[in-house]
This record gives C-alpha cells, sequence and structure tokens, in this order.
C-alpha cells in the first residue's frame, strides 16, 4: 500500500476538492492548499499520540475498523456534517484551537475548517492499512512515525508550518494546565462579570442589557483577533460564553461577588501568566468602559467622552481600581 500521506492526495479528486470547497466556503485551490497541510498536521499528531501507552489506546479507539469503506461511501454526508470535529479534539486535546488559529494566520484563510473532514479520512486511512499489514497497535505506531519521520526530512514551508502548529498547541495545553477548573472560570467569567458590576448599577431593561452583552462580546472580539494563538486572551475566550455563564451575575448575586470575581480572575493571572496580565487587565476594564456607554443617556461624561450615570461611573471606576487601569 502506498503512504497514509500519498493515499490522502490521492483521495482529493477535483470533483472531491470542489465539493469540500462548497461545504466549507473556501475556493478549490485553497482546500487543496490547505489539505496539503492538514493531513501532513493530523498524521504528525498521530505519530505523537502513539508514543505513549496510553495515547496508543486512545488512538485505536479512533481508527475505523472498516479502514476507509464506510467513509468514502458516506463522503457527501462526511463533508456536509463534519462530524470529524470530535476526532480532531481527540487528536489535538486541549490545544486544538491554538493549533487552529495557528494554521489559519500562517495561511490567511480558515484552513482549520478542513480539520474536521481531513482527519476522519486520515483515520481510515490508518485502519486500511492497519488492516491489510496485519498491524497491531505497535505496528500502526511505528508506521505513523516513519510517516511523520519522512514529511519532516523533506522540509520546507510545510514542515516547518506542521511544527509551529503543534508547538503553539503544546504551549496552550501547558497554559491552561497551570489552572484548575475553578480558576479557569474565574478567568473566562471576569469579562462578564465586570460587565454586570456596571449593568447592576443602572438597569437598563431588556433591550439596553442586550446592548450592553453585544458591546462586551465586541471588547472580547477585539481582544482575541490582536492575541497571540497561544496567549491567555485568545485561549480562555475561544469558545463563546452559554447562556449560564452570561446569566451567572443575573441570578441572586450582588455587584460586590461580580468585583470579587474579576479580583480573584486577576489574582490568579498575575500568579500563573504576569506576562500575559496588563493585557487581561485591559480586557476587563475595557469590557466595563463599553458596557457603560452602550445604553445610556444623560448622566456625566464618560471615559471616551459618551455619557454615563452617576451610579455606573461609580461603578465603573471600582472596576478599574481592580484592574489597576486608573
Amino acid at each position: 500500500m502506498a503512504t497514509i500521506l500519498g493515499s490522502f492526495t490521492d483521495l482529493l479528486s477535483s470533483s472531491a476538492t470542489r465539493e469540500i470547497g462548497q461545504a466549507v466556503g473556501l475556493q478549490p485551490d485553497l482546500v487543496s492548499k490547505g489539505m496539503a497541510l492538514a493531513g501532513p498536521l493530523i498524521t504528525t499528531a498521530l505519530a505523537k499520540q502513539a508514543s505513549t501507552s496510553t495515547g496508543m489506546a486512545d488512538l485505536m479507539q479512533l481508527v475505523p475498523k472498516d479502514g476507509l469503506s464506510s467513509i468514502l461511501g458516506n463522503l457527501g454526508n462526511l463533508v456536509r456534517g463534519r462530524p470529524g470535529a470530535g476526532a480532531v479534539t481527540s487528536i489535538f486535546g486541549s490545544g486544538s484551537a491554538a493549533i487552529a488559529e495557528t494554521l489559519d494566520r500562517a495561511l490567511g484563510f480558515k484552513a482549520s475548517s478542513l480539520l474536521g473532514i481531513a482527519a476522519p479520512l486520515v483515520l481510515g486511512l490508518v485502519g486500511e492499512a492497519a488492516a491489510e499489514n496485519k498491524l497491531g497497535a505497535n505496528g500502526i505506531a511505528s508506521m505513523l512515525a516513519g510517516e511523520a519521520a519522512q514529511f519532516q526530512k523533506a522540509g520546507g514551508e510545510g514542515a516547518r508550518l506542521v511544527q509551529d502548529a503543534l508547538a503553539a498547541g503544546r504551549q496552550a495545553t501547558e497554559l491552561k494546565a497551570k489552572y484548575s477548573p475553578v480558576q479557569w472560570d474565574s478567568v473566562r467569567l471576569a469579562p462578564v462579570a465586570a460587565a454586570h458590576v456596571i449593568m447592576m448599577a443602572d438597569k437598563s431593561g431588556p433591550v439596553g442589557a442586550v446592548k450592553e452583552l453585544n458591546a462586551a462580546a465586541g471588547v472580547i472580539d477585539d481582544a482575541k483577533k490582536g492575541a497571540a494563538p497561544t496567549s491567555l486572551v485568545r485561549l480562555a475566550f475561544e469558545r463563546d460564553f452559554s447562556a449560564d455563564e452570561l446569566s451567572k451575575f443575573a441570578r441572586g448575586r450582588t455587584p460586590a461577588d461580580a468585583l470579587a470575581t474579576v479580583r480573584e480572575a486577576i489574582d490568579v493571572v498575575e500568579r500563573h501568566n504576569p506576562s500575559d496580565a496588563p493585557q487581561f487587565r485591559r480586557l476587563v476594564a475595557d469590557v466595563a468602559t463599553r458596557v457603560a456607554n452602550a445604553s445610556k443617556e444623560g448622566g456625566i461624561l464618560g471615559i471616551d467622552g459618551t455619557r454615563v450615570s452617576t451610579a455606573e461611573q461609580v461603578a465603573l471606576d471600582a472596576v478599574r481600581t481592580v484592574t489597576g487601569q486608573t
């Protein structure tokens, strides 16, 4: 049988590339460019996973027993539904978002949208090779290691980008591992808490509340765009807030509770990631400022020249004091 990566390339006929492009919103030439990295990236990550007994056990759960037959027989559904997203997370772990963002920034388009399609194809090829060559776990691990080594030995920009993306994934995983689940939740909730400190100071009704929460989301999105893929700000807010998170401080909580959450988050970031603390502090303070200016009229002039109420100004000053942005 041909190599895994050779077979992967052979699967990408012009019709398949066109179908994939239509599903993910990319031109066929960009699909080809993205898949040329997605295949080696996934294969190299699988080789790393297979290098430990625990990782190998997890990998064997991912490899389909019937190889490519079920996948290719239903390629249309694979492309349209992209059920491979779960496989991507299983392969890349908690660094998945950093890997995806690194890939997208390096190529200049949403190449990460292809990973959920590429992953089942690569896994299917691994399963097919294992069946044809009667490979057990050790044989699969050796095969993957050889493929990854051969790709890196060829060198070039693609080899460098694969290593850069996987390095970003490792850094992201290491950063997240510094925080307990409770600490990570407090970091994620800090901007929401800052927003609620302002919102509870002078409630503006349902329409105003929506404007204020949208303003907070806009600040976070802007901060993420300018943040490195492995930075705290990028990683903490890689997924959207749930309805429960957004409403956490609206149910029987006080402004003091919300402010305490902001303080706790800043303290834990200062301990674990002091180099990221200034950016995180600015983000939380910017959320409070934007929320204060989102929907109110009258009152006194806020920091950016719009008007906020006296109660909001007091709340805003409290957030700025906690974040050190006075």
